[in-house]
């Protein structure tokens, strides 16, 4: 019989319902949104799940998440390559100390460590597939549509991603 506190039940509800909002944004990713191109560009969605839930969570717990949910993004197929593990991790957890160490947690700040952090991660691995012939210097534009698209996504998520941040109280105060 597992005995766990309510507040470590409400935690790890929190941690259950952010895999399955990661889930549910792997599976909007690849079967519809990969289908809407735009000029060459589609939303990369699920990255940025994982950006604003660590910018959320802050670097210690959000670390930790970014990590497994780049693991487990790349072993799903739908990542670009083995690079997205580290690069999703380093990205996620220096945005959440940034937005640690001087922004507030709301709405804009979230908004603005994703912004940056989309904008990373899409010219990394527009870089990344330049330099291993992957891609070619002229699809530049596409790689920046990407990240736009992205954006797109991030105020229409961040209700249900700051909905589930709120169960079991916050995690450490600011």
């Amino acid at each position: 019989k597992l005995l766990l506190t309510q507040r470590q039940r409400f935690n790890l509800l929190r941690w259950v319902l952010y895999g399955i909002l990661c889930l549910a944004g792997l599976l909007l990713q690849d079967a519809v949104l990969c289908r809407v191109d735009v000029r060459g560009g589609c939303t990369d969605l699920v990255p940025c799940l994982i950006f604003m839930i660590t910018a959320l969570q802050g670097a210690e717990q959000g670390s930790i998440f970014a990590l497994v949910a780049a693991v487990f993004y790349y072993c799903t197929g739908s990542a670009p390559g083995l690079y997205v593990i580290p690069l999703i991790t380093v990205s996620a957890v220096l945005v959440a100390v940034f937005r640690q160490a001087c922004l507030r947690r709301g709405f804009f700040s979230i908004l603005l460590c994703a912004v940056v952090s989309i904008f990373v991660y899409e010219m990394a691995v527009f870089g990344i597939g330049l330099f291993m012939g992957q891609t070619l210097p002229q699809r530049w534009s596409c790689a920046m549509l990407t990240a736009a698209l992205s954006l797109i996504a991030v105020p229409l998520v961040y209700p249900i991603v700051r909905a589930i941040g709120k169960i079991g109280g916050e995690t450490w105060k600011e």
